[in-house]
């Protein structure tokens, strides 16, 4: 496998991971997407087969509310993407640590490794798996 498969192969199962979570159907993103494409195509990003166009990307990320950064596959794993804004806003007081560290970021996007939510969830004091969907809640566009 070359870099460039390797990529697209790691790239298709943050996209698979992305629609599961927006619980769509390939037949769905691929209907909503402009201009919409056959259910065969979005299979073909998922699996690595096939090489994902950029414009593409962007609209499979709008359709499923997540930032295209949320889907880009790193060295450091998944990783779940926030803007900041929406984390200083958050009301749930368990988030209030964690709201007034993203303070810093101004109006950038952040991103949270796994490693990096285990760490917030020990400060906010909840199980990693309930601060991952939290943030998944709040960073759906």
């Amino acid at each position: 496998m070359t870099f460039d498969r390797t990529f697209q192969v790691r790239l298709g199962k943050n996209m698979r991971i992305a629609r599961a979570e927006a619980m769509l159907t390939r037949e769905q993103v691929g209907e909503r997407m402009l201009p919409p494409v056959k259910e065969p195509t979005v299979r073909s990003w998922e699996a690595g087969e096939r090489s994902t166009p950029t414009f593409r990307l962007v609209d499979f990320c709008r359709v499923v509310g997540r930032p295209v950064a949320a889907v880009i596959p790193t060295d450091d794993g998944p990783a779940q993407v926030i803007h900041a804004p929406r984390l200083v806003l958050a009301e749930d007081p368990k988030l209030q640590p964690l709201a007034a560290w993203a303070r810093g970021y101004g109006r950038d996007l952040i991103r949270l490794t796994p490693e990096a939510i285990a760490v917030a969830a020990e400060l906010c004091g909840v199980k990693p798996d309930w601060l991952r969907r939290r943030l998944l809640k709040m960073q759906r566009i």
